[in-house]
């Protein structure tokens, strides 16, 4: 990135009051990273953000609450992470109010947030996807399956309801399920053999830039068994996707997709995601789009990035994005991110232990299930706990040193891949 103007470089480099919106492991990672120059606020309250962020009790969807605060305390600029805050329009009330705010439209949120339009889009745009069929019907899905290949992949709207069916017995059990659910729609994808990855893109909503790639880790089970997940681990970058797979990416699934979001008057401004495969033959295939970064990937992502954030993400808000920047620097740093997690629901008072003996470098990416007690200690509940990434000069160090430092790690039902970035992917 070049400024011309020393003194608009100096004045745009001092440190800022940035009010982020979003309780996730994704947004610890940013908070923490951005709180390295700037001075942070956040919401919702979390007590792992406290050491390096304000903490404030704003509801995600609370909207005129969030601009009120942003507006009375001159936020120089506000950062939504949050799924919930941006389908609720925090981005269109900012800008109706002309209040800085990195953040997509809520209306160019429906490729993202609803799968089955997300799927007919790819579809429409012909970006490559694995062949699908959609379903409100139960018996006409059932009819589907008799042709269906196994292994296949069936899905609803749900976040996480992405499941890998071996039998079409099973199939049929899941999908009645969900349709005595209610769920109006059902998605039945073919599988795609290969490597799942991540591929993010920054953008003002008409220019875009590489912003990072991982490969990340979906399956519960060591060997990619187990059930899907929404991560437990990555590695930074992905070494599979080539410049030429990452040039295809950009021209055929992230221009395309912009250029689609402005035709339909809701332009993408902010970081975009997708997730994807790419084959042994070397093929991509699409599976759908995220907004911002995935959780257990976000520490990677940007640590990699040595441009400073709040200069790039302002150049996207005031327009100057296109004329300002023409790539993201970025550092030689490859890391490896283990995701850990807790089996025991009943986990009162279980304190993680060996937080002292992580070396200083080493990156801790709470997620908002963990506390803090009266005590200070950390405390693991049910589900994710904590990402920790390692750096270092390769893939193979990072892996090493990352799967040391775990073994200081203990507490109540621990849980994490023993393989991450160690199996031929």
């Amino acid at each position: 990135m070049c400024f011309s103007d020393l003194n608009l470089c100096y004045n745009r480099t001092m440190r800022k009051k940035i009010f982020i919106v979003g309780n996730s492991a994704k947004s610890y990672a940013l908070t923490k990273k951005l709180s390295e120059q700037h001075d942070i606020y956040v919401t919702p309250k979390n007590d792992t953000l406290k050491e390096f962020a304000t903490c404030l009790d704003i509801r995600e969807d609370s909207i005129d609450e969030l601009l009120d605060f942003a507006m009375e305390n001159d936020m120089d600029m506000t950062i939504a992470v949050s799924d919930v805050a941006i389908k609720s329009g925090i981005a269109d009330k900012f800008n109706d109010n002309k209040v800085p705010i990195f953040a997509p439209q809520a209306k160019s949120m429906d490729i993202i947030a609803d799968k089955t339009i997300a799927k007919k889009t790819l579809y429409k745009l012909r970006i490559p996807t694995p062949k699908f069929g959609i379903f409100d019907k139960q018996n006409i899905a059932n009819d589907y399956l008799k042709n269906q290949k196994i292994p296949f992949v069936i899905k609803n709207n749900d976040s996480n309801s992405a499941l890998v069916i071996t039998s079409l017995d099973v199939a049929k059990n899941i999908i009645e399920s969900w349709f005595i659910e209610k769920n109006k729609k059902i998605i039945v994808e073919d599988y795609v053999y290969g490597t799942s990855f991540s591929f993010y893109a920054i953008t003002d909503g008409y220019k875009a830039l590489p912003f990072g790639s991982s490969i990340n880790y979906k399956y519960s089970l060591d060997g990619d068994g187990g059930q899907l997940t929404s991560g437990m681990g990555s590695c930074v970058p992905n070494y599979k996707l080539s410049f030429e797979n990452e040039y295809f990416i950009m021209d055929n699934v992230i221009y395309p997709t912009l250029e689609y979001l402005q035709n339909t008057n809701s332009p993408y401004l902010g970081i975009i995601g997708i997730n994807g495969i790419i084959t042994d033959n070397n093929e991509i295939s699409i599976l759908g789009w995220k907004t911002f970064m995935e959780d257990s990937d976000s520490a990677g992502i940007l640590n990699s990035i040595d441009d400073d954030l709040y200069m790039l993400f302002e150049s996207c808000i005031i327009g100057s994005f296109s004329d300002e920047v023409t790539q993201i620097r970025t550092n030689n740093k490859q890391s490896v991110s283990v995701t850990l997690s807790c089996k025991v629901q009943d986990s009162n008072e279980n304190v993680i232990q060996g937080l002292d003996k992580l070396d200083e470098d080493t990156i801790i990416t709470y997620y908002p299930t963990v506390i803090k007690n009266k005590y200070l200690e950390y405390e693991a509940k049910y589900g994710s706990v904590m990402t920790l990434t390692s750096s270092a000069s390769s893939l193979a160090k990072a892996g090493c040193k990352v799967y040391e430092e775990l073994e200081n790690i203990d507490y109540t039902g621990i849980y994490y891949r023993k393989d991450i970035c160690k199996v031929n992917k």
